[in-house]
């Protein structure tokens, strides 16, 4: 078997620090931020309703905690971030990658904590019960045993809190790029099934699945390369409505050629 987390953390390493400028770019971009908002939003809605005891215990009121596990550059994370005040919702982010460039780079876009190891690791450090959602992009594939790193996510969440998993679809275009680039991830990556197997294993209960987005956003836009962005600049409005819902219903018409399933998980 592969040196799997030792080549991550080399290869990202090398990575991040060529996105620095490239980030700061796309956090400005209309057409990028719209997708990960939209994206942010299936992560926010994942969050478990505060009940009316839940409010009146001193010193919970409404924050939620939130967990990030390979939170990467943080682009999500920053979009969670902006989907949160727009609802009003307090949180209190914390951040973990296996790579400190990546971490850098995070918190320098969004505030939070940040804790720096594997995923698996990190997440078992944990206290049970001490996190309201953990959810994870693009991180399942990349684990030689993601049910584990689900049993501990379900136990920091507790009873009560919910896991949200987006991994990419077998056809997603973005995915199978990244693939080609960090080619030993490959071995990892058996699609959808093997997440619902790891669930399983897990004893997770699925509350949602949710297929998202079908244009390559991030292919185009998320990328050291700033000409694309150019070339799809526009602010709010008709033009930027209009992409929106093309993309709403492409996935909604082929949803197995969709980017990502969304997958909001709690403890049996």
């Amino acid at each position: 078997m592969p040196d799997q987390i030792g080549y991550q953390q080399a290869a990202y390493d090398d990575h991040y620090p060529k996105m620095a400028e490239a980030v700061r770019d796309q956090l400005a971009h209309p057409l990028l931020n719209s997708f990960y908002d939209r994206l942010a939003g299936l992560v926010v809605d994942g969050l478990p309703p505060r009940t009316g005891d839940d409010r009146t215990r001193p010193g919970l009121s409404n924050r939620h905690r939130l967990l990030e596990a390979g939170c990467g550059e943080g682009l999500l994370a920053s979009a969670v971030r902006r989907v949160a005040d727009r609802r009003g919702v307090d949180m209190a982010y914390t951040g973990t990658d296996l790579s400190a460039a990546g971490i850098d780079l995070a918190r320098s876009v969004v505030a939070g904590d940040f804790v720096r190891g594997d995923a698996v690791e990190v997440v078992a450090g944990m206290a049970g019960g001490s996190q309201d959602l953990v959810w994870a992009k693009n991180l399942l594939h990349h684990l030689e045993d993601p049910a584990e790193f689900l049993r501990q996510a379900l136990r920091v969440v507790g009873v009560d809190g919910r896991v949200v998993v987006i991994e990419p679809r077998m056809w997603c275009p973005v995915h199978w790029v990244n693939l080609m680039w960090f080619r030993q991830e490959r071995f990892l990556f058996r699609g959808y099934r093997r997440n619902v197997a790891a669930f399983a294993a897990a004893r997770a209960t699925v509350v949602s699945a949710t297929e998202f987005g079908w244009l390559p956003y991030e292919l185009a836009l998320a990328t050291r390369f700033g000409l694309p962005r150019r070339l799809l600049s526009m602010g709010p409005g008709p033009a930027l409505d209009g992409i929106t819902s093309l993309d709403d219903r492409l996935t909604a018409r082929l949803p197995d050629l969709a980017l990502y399933m969304v997958t909001v998980l709690r403890p049996q």
